[in-house]
């Protein structure tokens, strides 16, 4: 469109008839791209169905990362997986950040930066404290962190990871603290799960921001059906894990 306008400019200056007759056109042109951009809040709303959908029809343990009755070694695995889950999304936040070009939503993700460090340090805390150590990422987590580094436009990652990714977060902090022993149900319910909330605020605002042509409404839809699938393969990849090491 901008381009067409561009163009549009330059041919007012030598051809002044141009406007008369092609009008008409232009305002058919306008009229059916309206027609097919569905209004943001409608696009947002239609793909916040389509992730709960799609989770929905999952097994339970690609949606969860915590076992139904947890005991020392359970809580330190699952804690494992959750550190790494903060400590990566933080290095990748930092790095999208300078793609956002809205200055106000730049700070809310800077904002974002800071929760992530925090509860990767008390949820590495809290692993110290029972004895156990942080480990490696799966290979999976590198894989689905590697997916939202790659998205070029900022209505790709917000759709991605704050709008779809954050929203099962909160559903997985709400098991954490039914699951979890008493003290490290405190560290979600103190440093963790309020957060979560606010980050899901900032996807529904950044779609909000960016989401305003078919194609960016497009980017950002494709962008949230690849990482469900990323985020189904890590949940599983750590049932596996656990599998394997007797803890189910």
């Amino acid at each position: 469109m901008a381009r067409y306008f561009t163009v549009l400019k330059i041919t007012l200056r030598t051809h002044p008839n141009f406007w008369k007759k092609k009008l008409k056109y232009l305002q058919i042109y306008c009229y059916y791209g309206a027609m097919t951009l569905t209004p943001v809040k409608k696009f947002i709303e239609q793909l916040g169905i389509e992730n709960e959908g799609f989770f929905q029809k999952q097994p339970r343990w690609a949606t969860s990362y915590w076992a139904s009755k947890m005991d020392h070694k359970k809580t330190i695995f699952a804690l494992r997986m959750r550190y790494w889950n903060e400590y990566r999304g933080a290095e990748v936040l930092a790095r999208f950040m300078f793609r956002v070009s809205d200055p106000t939503l730049r700070m809310f993700v800077g904002r974002q930066i800071g929760d992530e460090a925090k509860h990767a340090f008390y949820v590495k805390k809290r692993i110290e404290e029972l004895d156990g150590e942080v480990g490696r990422p799966l290979e999976e987590q590198e894989v689905f962190y590697d997916t939202l580094d790659g998205f070029l436009y900022p209505e790709e990652f917000f759709a991605a990871q704050q709008f779809t990714v954050e929203t099962q977060s909160i559903k997985r902090n709400e098991q954490a603290l039914m699951n979890f022993d008493p003290t490290t149900a405190e560290i979600f319910r103190k440093y963790i799960n309020n957060d979560e909330a606010f980050h899901v605020r900032l996807g529904h605002a950044g779609l909000a921001f960016y989401c305003i042509t078919k194609g960016a409404q497009e980017r950002a839809r494709q962008a949230a059906r690849k990482i469900r699938e990323k985020h189904v393969a890590m949940s599983l990849s750590h049932y596996h894990l656990l599998e394997r090491e007797g803890l189910l």
